[in-house]
């Protein structure tokens, strides 16, 4: 019935003319109130819903989005987004979607600054960021507003106020805290002490990690019947194994009573081979992400819990949602959560057999 639907049927309806009903189908030009009202209600009462593809045809353009994501080289896990992100383009190649991606260095926030300026510097559409540095991401995202250009965050969520935010898309930090915490206490004895490590630079100016570390100390404090202490650690140059073991070690002597390691991000596959080099095969292991590293330690049963952030889904919903809102014309809502999957060897073939395609609503 819809498709049946045209635009002189909207008109009659309104008792306007066929120019104003396709300008306020399109949002194009200047339309009354009055006048807009009476479409708007023509066609709702008609059950118009518009053609997607005729719409988006209709501009007869381009669509230029800038991606403003960490590189991969030193952290797999961005892989995944940007793989969600070459799927949502082959879905929208009709449509005259392009997609720049500007990579910025893992946790050098001078160089997501200057991928930022590129950017502002050049003509987009649209931006969809992972704001992982809170100060320089609050930067970038008022210099996008000011701009008039409007944004998708994942991954990362900045609150904003701002009428270029679009949307997040992504975890809630905060949650996947209690989430890991939760999941280790279960094979914890009272007394014992849980870790909390942060392999990343600059930790407190990522919003995302200190939410996961709140809600990790938040846990322990509200389910204090074992008496759980939480030791806090972070070491940046993840690539040094010497100096890493080294770090573990220090930490280990110092509390001695750690039986529980929670990493905060994809990372964790780099602590497994020296814990068990360590001999430490009693701590119980969580983190983050199905990435290739860290699913060999899980086959292994070296690794108990993986927590999948759908990085994959994060990066496809993001460019989908922005398609929406640039050609399509439809909002998406503010804060889209994904599920945090709880990944462990036993449901792993479930998780193996589907892939990215995993969840994948188009």
């Amino acid at each position: 019935m819809n498709n049946r639907i045209r635009i002189i049927d909207i008109a009659k309806k309104a008792g306007v003319s066929k120019g104003t009903v396709d300008r306020v189908i399109h949002k194009r030009g200047n339309v009354s109130s009055d006048a807009r009202e009476k479409v708007m209600s023509a066609m709702q009462e008609l059950d118009y819903q518009p053609n997607v593809i005729a719409s988006a045809l209709a501009y007869n353009r381009q669509w230029q989005i800038a991606a403003l994501l960490p590189e991969h080289k030193n952290d797999p896990f961005w892989e995944q987004p940007k793989a969600g992100i070459d799927r949502a383009i082959k879905s929208l190649r009709d449509y005259g979607v392009n997609v720049e991606r500007f990579d910025f260095k893992d946790g050098d926030e001078a160089h997501f600054q200057e991928m930022g300026q590129v950017i502002l510097a050049g003509k987009f559409d649209a931006v969809l960021v992972a704001p992982i540095f809170l100060n320089e991401g609050h930067q970038f995202l008022d210099q996008c507003a000011e701009r008039n250009i409007p944004y998708l965050q994942i991954n990362t969520y900045l609150e904003r106020e701002d009428d270029a935010f679009l949307c997040y898309i992504g975890q809630d930090s905060y949650q996947s805290g209690l989430l890991a915490a939760k999941l280790l206490n279960f094979g914890m004895s009272p007394g014992e002490q849980a870790m909390i490590l942060h392999l990343e630079q600059e930790v407190y100016n990522s919003k995302h990690l200190v939410e996961k570390e709140r809600g990790f100390e938040q846990f322990f404090l509200s389910h204090s019947q074992k008496n759980i202490q939480v030791v806090k650690a972070t070491y940046e140059d993840v690539l040094d194994k010497k100096e890493l073991r080294l770090f573990l070690e220090r930490k280990f002597a110092e509390h001695p009573n750690i039986r529980g390691l929670f990493v905060t991000t994809s990372k964790i596959y780099h602590v497994v081979d020296q814990l068990s080099e360590m001999g430490r095969q009693d701590v119980k292991l969580v983190g983050f992400d199905l990435i290739e590293e860290n699913l060999t330690h899980l086959k292994k049963d070296r690794i108990n819990f993986l927590i999948n952030q759908n990085p994959f889904k994060q990066g496809f919903l993001g460019i989908m949602n922005i398609f929406n809102h640039l050609i399509i014309k439809k909002e998406p809502t503010k804060i889209q959560y994904l599920p945090l999957d709880v990944v462990m060897l036993e449901n792993l073939p479930y998780y193996l057999e589907q892939g990215e395609e995993l969840h994948l609503v188009i």
